[in-house]
């Protein structure tokens, strides 16, 4: 057998071993690629949902969906890199003022200030570019909703110092009672009794 068959032969079976390998390995590093991608979506998409949750809620910080949202920063924004980072730490910064709120001076002033800092950092780390002079000042909520708001609060105020009697109305209660006569238990043979009387008697 001459040098170049046996170096043909040894060449088709590379061939089909490589053959062989791409088959068998192929599909599962496809989908080892595809199942990656699709975390990476799912997880931009998470970080995105939060930034819109602060983005739409900008005008009332106090709501339950802004706070909720502000909670989820660290379980997602947790990559190693500077933009992340950067959202980390503008959270702990806003995060470490409204822990200490009460003893800060110029508190609320302050925390607008650090939340267009931390949007503006969440921005930049998803794409978007947005200035802290428009994240603070860009921003529509009618003067109605700000009423309604302010009036329920008010309401609930009032009804909770009505039922725990703290407040300058109290809540008026009544007292009725109502008697009913005795019950006199007579005698069910009464009537019977005196039938048979009459009877003798007649």
């Amino acid at each position: 057998m001459s040098t170049t068959a046996i170096w043909l032969g040894i060449v088709g079976l590379l061939l089909s071993a490589a053959t062989i390998a791409a088959i068998y390995y192929g599909p599962i590093s496809a989908l080892k690629i595809q199942r990656k991608l699709d975390e990476e979506r799912e997880a931009r998409n998470r970080k995105l949902y939060i930034f819109k949750t602060l983005m739409s809620n900008r005008a009332t910080p106090m709501s339950p969906l802004y706070v909720q949202a502000l909670n989820l920063i660290d379980v997602e924004f947790t990559a190693n890199n500077d933009k992340e980072k950067g959202v980390r730490n503008a959270w702990k910064e806003l995060l470490d003022l409204y822990v200490n709120f009460k003893t800060t001076a110029n508190a609320a002033d302050k925390a607008d200030d650090l939340r267009a800092a931390l949007l503006a950092a969440m921005g930049k780390s998803l794409g978007y570019d947005f200035d802290k002079v428009y994240l603070k000042k860009g921003v529509y909520y009618p003067e109605f909703l700000g009423n309604v708001e302010m009036e329920q609060h008010s309401l609930r105020h009032q009804i909770l110092e009505l039922l725990d009697g703290t407040g300058k109305r109290k809540l008026p209660i009544a007292m009725f009672e109502q008697k009913f006569p005795d019950l006199i238990d007579e005698p069910e043979n009464k009537g019977a009794g005196e039938s048979g009387e009459k009877t003798k008697r007649d």
